[in-house]
């Protein structure tokens, strides 16, 4: 009886559910934006591989010389390393205007900081503090104050502007140079080691941590996350606090290219990250698509544009028109649809 039994349970159990079959469409769906990005960047790689040489009619302009790739990895790492950090602040649907400033302050604090002490640690870390400082500030505007963190982002770049123009033109200074030499840290073979690390870091806390998982859904749905314990003050300060963290790498990196700083190194990046961000297929809004992958593609590509476009002979005020038109074009093929609102 007992095995009839066991037989006549066996037979009543579920069938075991068969395995989702591959769907195209809805692969191309849920990353539609991925997939544009990408395209785009391999799109800009075959035009720019052959377009320089027919504009300049020399057949030795290309983007495949050693100095012209030597020159993009330099552009792409101090852009990339900020456009991973700035993507936890995206990924809430919030952005920070004041990057460009903060880096350039940052910087030049280090540079002095380094210089009257002796030694490079000190200066890195006091360039840690300022960004950790400015991470808890938005953090707090934002949780306790209700300020939208662009508002707190315009108050942090005036601040750090005001400084720029007291450290620089006040003082009649057009740039401040390191005692020690930190160029080894600009050879193109510390710089990639660098950023695939510094990207392995990324993907890693933004895809398999709390924090992760916590700074997407806040910025999928704010209020539902703060009651399903996403912890929405903890979570700002952390994310800033990284944002912060790989701003202090990025500045590392901006002043062991000519082991200096000057005023106007660094005042285009905050639009530039948020350019970079869209181009790589960034929801505007944050949330639950955020990937890191945005950040690393769309680094790629802008810089990729500019580089181009140089070799082919551009005016660099035909270059910002060019980066314009793209940005209002990602701007408005991104908000067509309801509830894909810019950062707040």
């Amino acid at each position: 009886m007992e095995k009839e039994i066991n037989v006549q349970n066996n037979n009543t159990q579920t069938p075991k559910q068969e395995k989702k079959k591959f769907d195209l469409k809805d692969f191309v769906r849920n990353h539609l934006y991925e997939i544009v990005a990408v395209g785009g960047f391999l799109l800009c790689l075959i035009v720019f591989s052959f377009l320089p040489q027919a504009m300049t009619g020399n057949s030795r302009s290309t983007i495949w010389k050693s100095a012209v790739i030597q020159t993009y990895i330099e552009q792409i790492t101090v852009y990339m390393i900020l456009a991973i950090g700035a993507t936890f602040v995206y990924a809430m649907g919030s952005m920070d205007i004041s990057v460009g400033y903060q880096v350039g302050v940052m910087s030049t604090v280090f540079i002095f900081v380094a210089n009257g002490s002796h030694s490079i640690i000190i200066g890195i870390l006091v360039a840690l503090i300022i960004g950790l400082v400015c991470a808890v500030f938005n953090g707090f505007t934002g949780a306790y104050i209700k300020l939208p963190t662009v508002m707190s982002s315009v108050i942090l770049m005036q601040f750090f502007r005001g400084l720029m123009t007291v450290l620089y033109t006040d003082s009649g200074v057009g740039s401040y140079m390191l005692e020690k030499d930190i160029t080894w840290a600009g050879s193109t073979a510390f710089r990639i080691i660098s950023i695939v690390v510094l990207a392995i870091v990324g993907v890693y806390i933004l895809t398999y941590t709390k924090l992760g998982k916590r700074v997407k859904a806040i910025g999928a749905n704010k209020r539902a996350a703060d009651l399903a314990g996403a912890q929405f003050l903890k979570s700002r300060i952390i994310a800033y606090s990284i944002f912060g963290i790989f701003l202090v790498f990025a500045t590392f990196f901006l002043v062991a290219r000519t082991n200096g700083a000057a005023e106007g190194d660094a005042s285009s990046y905050q639009m530039d990250i948020m350019i970079m961000l869209l181009m790589g297929g960034m929801p505007l809004s944050g949330g639950l698509k955020t990937k890191l992958l945005n950040a690393i593609v769309g680094t790629l590509t802008y810089a990729l544009l500019t580089i181009g476009l140089t070799q082919c002979l551009v005016p660099e005020s035909i270059i910002f028109f060019v980066k314009a038109v793209i940005f209002v074009a990602i701007v408005i093929a991104t908000c067509r649809k309801p509830g894909e609102t810019l950062p707040r």
